[in-house]
């Protein structure tokens, strides 16, 4: 047990020093949230065309048309968030490596296995959209049980698919068995990893909400120019600690992964031109 917090540390230093060092790696989640943002507006624009025509004469044709747009959009969101995920571990792993990855590199890794991050985004939407559906069938608290209980434990199997997709040539049901099987081998130093980035996140939103009421508080008080520098300082913060976390968690995938493959625990292995304050690093070519 001393050893898997020891570790435990070691990864979550290694994530959150990766991106103080190279705030590049904040793209990824940033590109990938706002294409999200992109696909609902869109969502929503096609869904306002359509809904005046529900109750016309073709009606059931345009109710057709609302399902296709829904389907597009919930594979859609789910597409982008796969796809910019395997970019942040592309680029993760290559730091890792102690190599020096632009964004591009990142992109170039993900692109590199985009018929695999299509398939696979197809299959999380599906699985997830089919356990919300059976949820949805069980009146009461037990359906929120099944959703939640079959969520985790399909995000647990899944934690370590995308980078078994990316640098492991295997059929999904034998990547999907992978991915399990590095999950329990890295059981506590994943959950105790993750629960630090989530602690972090978790006090990031909580000062962005009282900032938010603080501001709330001095608007309704008549203090404009406070009440909405309060406001965007909430925003501003919820923001910031939204894609630290996001891609604190896309390099801990990253390191976890290296770490159940390889055995080796960073920092103390991480090149150092990625410890804070190091050295610039030597030039390495990308592979």
């Amino acid at each position: 047990m001393p050893g898997t917090f020891s570790d435990s540390w070691k990864l979550t230093k290694t994530a959150f020093g990766l991106i103080a060092d190279d705030r590049a790696l904040l793209v990824f989640p940033l590109v990938g949230g706002l294409s999200i943002l992109g696909v609902l507006a869109l969502f929503l624009l096609g869904a306002f065309w359509l809904f005046p025509h529900f109750s016309g004469p073709s009606a059931s044709t345009y109710e057709a048309l609302a399902l296709v747009l829904f389907l597009a959009t919930y594979f859609g969101t789910s597409f982008v968030s796969v796809y910019a995920t395997a970019a942040l571990i592309g680029a993760a792993t290559l730091k890792l490596e102690g190599r020096q990855p632009t964004a591009a590199d990142g992109w170039r890794v993900a692109r590199s296995r985009l018929g695999r991050l299509v398939v696979w985004s197809v299959i999380t939407a599906t699985v997830g959209l089919l356990i919300q559906l059976i949820a949805s069938r069980v009146q009461g608290i037990g359906g929120a049980v099944i959703g939640l209980a079959g969520g985790a434990a399909w995000s647990v199997v899944t934690y370590f698919m995308i980078p078994v997709v990316l640098y492991e040539n295997a059929t999904t049901w034998a990547s999907l068995k992978r991915s399990g099987h590095l999950f329990v081998s890295t059981f506590g130093r994943s959950l105790i990893s993750n629960l630090v980035v989530g602690l972090f996140v978790g006090a990031g939103i909580v000062a962005a909400v009282v900032l938010g009421i603080l501001g709330l508080f001095e608007l309704s008080g008549g203090a404009t120019a406070l009440g909405f520098l309060l406001l965007g300082g909430a925003i501003a913060v919820g923001t910031v600690v939204a894609l630290i976390g996001a891609a604190a968690e896309g390099i801990l995938r990253a390191a976890l992964y290296r770490y159940a493959t390889t055995g080796k625990i960073d920092p103390d292995l991480l090149p150092s031109a990625y410890r804070l304050g190091g050295p610039p690093a030597t030039d390495a070519p990308l592979a």
